[in-house]
């Protein structure tokens, strides 16, 4: 393509707000290669999205870079090394509800959360939609802390197993 002056302040972009949607299962029983949106409607699946606090779920995937230096060269080069997912500990609403992170997630273990985002949490799974699954292993629910400014809430620390990539739904 041809150079072109950009005549707008940037691509446009999706609000984060109420388009994005987080369930979990506890277990492995989701391919993080091809997830099925039967497996969402199922009746261990919960939507647990509006459980988490701002900040309270946050998945990241680091790279290493390492140096690469050259006998007399002038600049010293770098590569790419080994990516180290992490996902900071879960932080979220103190709920008897059913279906809320504290009671879902309340004995910890193994689980699977499914992230969808850029689609509107008001919509249902549905096959061809891109999700990750995310194989993460809790530990235990401990109770956040008491300010007198808010919600109580738990945290809960979260090691990765694995962090799958951005794959489409199936049937």
């Amino acid at each position: 393509m041809a150079d072109q002056i950009e005549l707008f302040n940037g691509p446009s972009a999706i609000d984060q707000t109420g388009n994005l949607t987080i369930w979990a299962i506890p277990g492995r029983t989701v391919s993080q290669s091809a997830p099925s949106v039967a497996l969402l409607g199922g009746a261990t699946c919960f939507r647990i999205t509006y459980s988490f606090n701002t900040g309270g779920w946050t998945v990241t995937a680091p790279q290493e870079k390492l140096k690469d230096e050259r006998l007399l060269s002038p600049q010293t080069r770098e590569s790419l090394g080994k990516i180290t997912p992490s996902v900071d500990d879960l932080n979220y609403v103190d709920s008897s509800e059913a279906g809320s992170a504290a009671v879902v997630l309340a004995a910890g273990g193994l689980f699977q959360f499914i992230e969808r985002r850029n689609v509107a949490q008001t919509v249902l799974s549905l096959a061809a939609q891109k999700v990750r699954v995310h194989n993460l292993n809790l530990g235990a629910q401990t109770a956040g802390a008491a300010d007198g400014n808010g919600k109580f809430t738990y945290k809960q620390a979260a090691a990765v197993d694995s962090l799958g990539p951005l794959v489409a739904l199936v049937v």
